[in-house]
């Protein structure tokens, strides 16, 4: 797409959406009035009309100003769920103003009735009509170049191969791969209006360099973002005289958000183990009868502070599993897992009894996804920051794994799990658990085999080093019970 500052037919197509969507805005209080009259659920009289013309200049304000703050008319990079959740929050905010309105105006021969029933009308006509722009916006917008840039070519490729697969969902076609040295590159690219992708190793300094080029042509850039990137977002803005500066907050929950949490904690996990109580029994017996070993399988993990407990999940591996193979991140073709333990694993059913843990206090319904102590060991050698990870409970579900899939690289995991912890919320929460459902009916559940996370996440440590340092963690655990961080 093209920046243009002229009147284009993309301005003349925004300008279309949103007359549409006053006028369907309005149509839907209109026909909730005769929907309810024909069925009889409420007697609508012409004091009633005359009640909703009084607040059609409201109405139609509101419509118009809440679609600009919600940004329902940007459709360049959306998906399909955005666009749900923005009308959905339309609808709701909507709701309110003419509530508010009808009893401020002194409007109340406008029926509570209407305010209720239009928001389902309002709210599929909009999102028809938001779903159809979108796909207008694919055909409208023309397909544009993208260029990335690589601290070093081994990394470039790396990110080619990743996003390659989901550039036709953004309309863009890959052109080049370049160097962050190559200056005279990056610029040419850039002044051909080319998007560009600029990869986590390129150095701070040529990376503000590129995104400043980027500002000053309206062209577009992606960034994988590191730590402290990601401490910046939604940062509180503090004046100090008048030098502008961000205030970078504690990397953890408030006192407040731990108790709302906690008693949602509690919630959850009675309900879901009652619901989930018949399918326990019945996979508990086919667990029993299809291989040799417990029901419940307990292994050692960490969670807040990296204090270790031991997680409970339904056994879908066949025992003594990591003998030969010592412990390595399940994927596909993964020779350790049971048939039966395949379809627990598919349906998430081998997750239920970790509602145990959160009712221990344990763990939390939604958290980074808790980490074996002899991964987490390898990671924080590895990738910078890790450890911020557990400034938190380890979650059941989490940002990542909605997000991603179950072997999605701990580097990128760990920038979900950070944003997650940044921009924590009750709200979130629940998105975050209603996005979780839609991931268990997800078809493919890992995007590498499991031999090739053998070779690249096996710790680089003998069998021999790995029983030793087990070892020596327990017999820490045993000597420091009250305070297993010596551990």
């Amino acid at each position: 797409m093209h920046f243009s500052r002229r009147f284009s037919p993309a301005h003349a197509f925004k300008l279309l959406f949103f007359l549409v969507v006053i006028l369907l805005v309005n149509l839907s209080y209109v026909w909730t009035f005769y929907i309810l009259s024909a069925t009889h659920i409420t007697p609508i009289s012409s004091e009633n009309f005359k009640a909703y013309y009084a607040l059609i200049p409201v109405i139609s304000i509101s419509s118009l100003f809440l679609s600009d703050t919600l940004h329902l008319s940007r459709f360049f990079r959306k998906k399909p769920g955005q666009i749900l959740s923005q009308t959905l929050w339309f609808v709701v905010l909507q709701a309110m103003v003419t509530t508010t309105a009808k009893d401020m105006l002194l409007q109340r021969a406008f029926p509570r009735s209407v305010l209720i029933f239009s928001t389902i009308i309002m709210f599929a006509m909009l999102s028809l009509w938001s779903g159809l722009c979108l796909h207008l916006s694919h055909k409208l917008y023309e397909k544009n170049r993208l260029v990335i840039i690589g601290g070093s070519l081994t990394t470039a490729k790396l990110i080619r191969d990743k996003i390659m697969p989901v550039l036709h969902r953004y309309d863009l076609e890959l052109t080049d791969t370049l160097i962050y040295s190559d200056r005279a590159g990056i610029r040419s690219a850039i002044m051909e209006q080319s998007e560009v992708f600029i990869c986590p190793d390129v150095p701070d300094d040529t990376k503000s360099d590129i995104i400043m080029q980027c500002a000053r042509k309206n062209t577009v850039a992606y960034m994988v973002p590191q730590f402290y990137e990601i401490s910046l977002f939604n940062s509180r803005i503090i004046n100090f005289d008048d030098l502008m500066v961000f205030l970078v907050d504690r990397l953890a929950l408030k006192f407040e958000q731990r108790v709302l949490k906690r008693i949602m904690d509690i919630l959850l996990s009675l309900i879901a183990l009652i619901i989930s109580s018949p399918f326990l029994l019945i996979s508990a017996i086919l667990i029993k009868c299809t291989s040799k070993g417990g029901v419940i399988y307990r292994q050692e993990r960490l969670t807040i502070d990296k204090k270790p407990y031991y997680i409970y999940k339904l056994r879908t591996m066949y025992s003594d599993a990591e003998k030969k193979t010592g412990p390595v991140i399940s994927g596909a073709n993964d020779p350790r897992v049971t048939p039966i333990g395949r379809f627990l694993r598919r349906s998430k059913l081998d997750e239920v009894p970790q509602f145990i843990n959160v009712l221990k206090g344990e763990m939390s319904v939604v958290g980074p996804r808790s980490e074996r102590p002899d991964f987490v060991e390898k990671f924080e050698m590895e990738i910078p920051g890790y450890d911020q990870r557990f400034a938190v409970k380890a979650g059941i579900t989490g940002l990542a794994q909605v997000v991603g899939s179950y072997d999605t690289s701990p580097q990128d995991k760990l920038r979900y799990d950070l944003l997650y912890i940044k921009n924590y919320s009750v709200f979130r929460d629940v998105t975050i658990i209603i996005h979780t459902f839609r991931v268990i009916f997800t078809p493919k559940l890992y995007k590498r085999t499991f031999n090739e996370n053998m070779e690249q996440y096996a710790p680089s440590l003998s069998r021999q080093e790995v029983r030793a340092r087990k070892k020596r963690r327990k017999k820490n655990i045993s000597e420091n019970p009250e305070d297993p961080d010596k551990a």
